[in-house]
This record gives structure tokens, sequence and C-alpha cells, in this order.
């Protein structure tokens, strides 16, 4: 309706005008070189009007014979591109489906018509790790790095290739490269904190986790006991070298060590190789009553076999009487737990009172037992029965028992037991990855499916065509089971450079 209205009032507007010049036509006159021209107004403006059109019909006519030339180039430049484009994407597709040939031939029109070097060379790099030539990847890697905008990526895909050689070495000098030219990226940061630790370069491993907190990217909790653990590794190194020493310089290189363990208990007050270690090494300096102290205030949260260990050995030249007294003023701590009535025993054992070691393990392996014992339980009744009785048949009897016992926890990682703690798991060279448990308990949990879920893996830079690490702000303990900086990957693809990418994580680093 308000259309209608518009067009009406504008006819009306159109028809008053033309009755107004009918009423007035008007005269126009010009004068050109002894001309006079004269005609009404009405047909001379119209004429001017056509005048003017013919002018810039003319006008538009040469300026777009002027651009053709430019119009026709720009045409050709905008569908090579559209052409490239759609052979990047093919190639991409081809790569998510496996098919290297076409992967390969898409790398190669893409590169000949676009004019985009991180897409192109990344399609071929990944075109080339599909089809099996690791030479031609690592070849297309390195032309990244001659231009500041790809040098990164190209680090990324070194690295990884570097890691799928098993070249530590290399993989190491090009996760610290790309970490320098990007302190805020966590694949990076996990990757060298990782080789640096399976190498036990422990002081390289502290400068890393400094440089990681201070760009957040991992907890404060977290560094802490990172920190921690890397102290109480530098101690056992320390410690290991002091054994070595003799004369003057063995006590202040013990008094390094424990120094060094001190700190690790200042930062984790409940970590049991580090108690146990900073207790020993204060009991050689001749602070035994602080190692004592370290235990005892352990001994109430987590009695640990280490931290008995340690107890038991803190006074030299003891009586077996003294020592077995000690173990029991250590027990009454926590005396209903297995470890102070193991401990018990074991001192009860060395001063020879058979009736006090059975009365300790009476509730595993007396006549009113309530629970099965385990194999240590079951050796320490053997040595009461063959100390005892001198009963090497009852004796016998309790070994074999000992052999079909639930097993005593360990420190267990992954394809890894030991009773003996270390900071990185000697078969995987993970960092900080054994817990005291049983070994049946840990196999069955290792063999629990874990929910993967593949869309996100890409996303976030971990295991996918190019197998990008470390996901990752560094590992962290039961977070994201992001790959470590090595294991054997599977052909992958580097991702993005950074969206945010942690112990597995994890950990999430």
């Amino acid at each position: 309706m308000l259309r209608a209205l518009y067009t009406f009032l504008i006819i009306a507007v159109l028809s008053g005008i033309a009755i107004w010049l009918a009423d007035n036509p008007g005269e126009l006159v010009m004068h050109w070189r002894g001309y006079e021209v004269r005609t009404s107004f009405v047909v001379g403006v119209g004429a001017m009007a056509l005048a003017a059109f013919l002018v810039l019909l003319v006008y538009r006519i040469v300026v777009s014979f002027i651009e053709t030339p430019a119009s026709v180039s720009n045409f050709l430049e905008k569908r090579r591109q559209q052409k490239g484009f759609l052979a990047l994407s093919r190639g991409m597709v081809a790569v998510a489906a496996g098919d290297a040939a076409d992967a390969k031939r898409y790398a190669a029109q893409a590169h000949k018509l676009l004019d985009a070097p991180p897409l192109t060379l990344l399609l071929a790099a990944q075109a080339a790790q599909l089809e099996g030539d690791e030479a031609g990847a690592t070849k297309h890697f390195e032309k990244m790095l001659a231009a500041p905008e790809t040098e990164f990526l190209g680090l990324r895909g070194l690295f990884i290739q570097a890691r799928r050689a098993g070249d530590r070495d290399g993989a190491l000098a090009y996760a610290r490269r790309a970490f320098d030219l990007r302190p805020q990226t966590s694949w990076a940061a996990q990757a060298v904190f990782e080789i640096e630790a399976a190498e036990e370069d422990w002081d390289g491993a502290l400068k890393t986790l400094d440089r990681v907190v201070g760009a957040k990217l991992i907890p404060r909790d977290d560094a802490r006991r990172r920190r921690a653990v890397l102290l109480t590794a530098r101690a056992m190194t320390a410690a290991e070298a002091a054994r070595g020493q003799a004369g003057d310089a063995r006590k202040p290189a013990f008094e390094k060590a424990a120094k060094l363990a001190l700190e690790a208990v200042s930062l984790e007050p409940r970590f049991v190789p580090a108690i146990a270690l900073a207790a020993e090494l204060c009991a050689k300096t001749g602070h035994v009553r602080k190692g004592m102290k370290l235990i005892e205030e352990a001994w109430s949260v987590v009695p640990h076999p280490d931290l008995a260990d340690a107890w038991l050995d803190l006074v030299e030249d003891e009586s077996r009487y003294a020592r077995a007294e000690r173990a029991n003023a250590l027990a009454v701590r926590n005396p209903d737990h297995l470890e102070s009535r193991i401990l018990v025993a074991r001192g009860a054992i060395g001063a020879r009172d058979w009736k006090a070691a059975r009365e300790a393990l009476a509730p595993y392996a007396g006549p009113a037992a309530q629970e099965q014992p385990g194999q240590r339980v079951c050796e320490l009744m053997s040595e009461i029965e063959e100390g005892e009785y001198g009963d090497r048949g009852a004796a016998r009897s309790w070994l074999t028992r000992a052999l079909h016992a639930p097993e005593d926890p360990q420190w267990t990682g992954n394809g890894y037991r030991s009773p003996r703690w270390s900071p990185i798991n000697p078969v995987t060279g993970e960092f900080d990855a054994l817990e005291w448990t049983a070994p049946v308990m840990a196999l069955a949990q290792n063999e629990a499916p874990v929910p993967h879920d593949i869309s996100d893996e890409n996303a976030s830079g971990s295991e996918g065509p190019l197998d990008a690490p470390v996901a990752p702000a560094m590992r962290e303990r039961g977070a994201t089971g992001e790959a470590l900086a090595f294991q054997p990957p599977l052909p992958d693809d580097p991702g993005p450079d950074e969206t945010g990418d942690k112990r597995e994580g994890e950990n999430k680093w």
C-alpha cells in the first residue's frame, strides 16, 4: 500500500513539473562563433542531458577497454587460486583417508597453483609421510625453516621425524629451538622436559621446569611435585658420588646431597623416596635425630618399607635389642598398619624375640589370622620357624606359601616393577611414572579400556597423521593420556601451531 502511494506521489510530482513547463516554455539562446541557436528551454535541457549521457557512455567504453587486460588477469588468477585450494582440500582429504598416491598428486598440484608455502609444504610432507618417504618429509620440513612464518611448523615436523627415527639428540635440539622460539608452547616444553629427564639431565630439567612455570603451562602444585622429584633424583646422584669420595671430601659431599633431599621433602612432605633418602643422608652427616623426626612424622601418614629400612639403619653399631626397641617406638605411631607389624617383626627377629615377632604377625599368620598373608609375611614366618625351633620343614612350607601368596606392593609402571624407586621408568623413560602398588592391581588398571575421541586428537595437536607430541602443556598424571616425547608414533599431522596444547596432559601439561 505504501509503495503504491509513493509511486502515485512521484507520478503526480512529475506530471505537475511537465504541466508547469508546458505553460512556461521559455527560450534558450546560445551564441557561438557568430552563430545564434534558439530553442525552447525544454528541448535545450533534453539536448544537454543526451550529450552528457553520450559522453559518459564513451568514457565507460574507453575505461573498460583499458582495464580489460587486468580484469582478464585477475579472473585467471582467481580461477588459479580456486583450483589450487580445491587441490589442497582434496589432498587433505586424501591424507585423512590414507590415500598416499592421491595425496602426493594433489600436493604437487597445490604447490604449483598456490603461493602458500605453509599449506602446500605441510600437505607435501604429510603425503611423503603417508607414503613412507621419511627423507622426503624431512626435506619439506627443512624448507619451512627458511621463512619466519613457517619456521615453527617446520621445527615441529622435524622434531616428530627425529622422534620417529629414535634420534633423541636431534629431537631434543629441535624441541629446544621450538621452545626458544615460542616459550608458551606446551608440546615443545613437555618434549624438552621429558627428554632431559629421560637422559637424567636433572639440572637441565630443573631449568626447563622454571621456564615452564614462568610461562604458566602447568599449575603450581604440579610444578612443586616435579621439582621435588628432580631434587630427589639429584640427591640420589650426589649421594652415589659421595659414597665414592674418601677422606675430608666425603662429609661435604653427603651434606650437599642431604640439602637437596631436604629441599625435596619441604616441597612434598609425604614423598616417601625423598623422606627415606633425606633421613639416610642426615644420619651420614651426623644429624640422626633430624632423620628420625622426618621418618616419625611420615610414618603416621604413609607407612612404607623404604621408611622402615631407613629407620632400622639410622644408628650405626646399635645392639639388636636397641634396634628392636626403636622399631617398636616407630610402629606405635601407626600400630594397626601392616608395615608397622612387619617392622616390629623384623626388629624382634633381629633380637631373637620370637614371641614378639609372632605376636606382631598374628593377624596375618597366627591361628586366628583374619587376612591372607603376603609374600613378605610368609618369608618372615619362615625365618621365625627356623630361628625359634630350627624346623626347616615348616620354614620351607612358609616359603612355598610365599610363592603363591598375593604379591606385595612395589614401585610399578608401564612394563616395569621394582622394590627400588626411580625418578623415571627405566623401560619407557616416563618421568615420575612409578606408583607404589601391587603389580597385579596395576596390570588390571593398564588393561582397562580408555575412552578415546579421535576428533579431539588433531585439534589438540596430540597423536594425528604427524604424531603431534605432547599435546600438550606437560604430561599430568591421569589427565589427557598424551603421548610421551619418545614413543613409536603413527603417521601423523602436526596440526595447528598452538591452540593451547600438559603430568598426562596432562598431567596436563
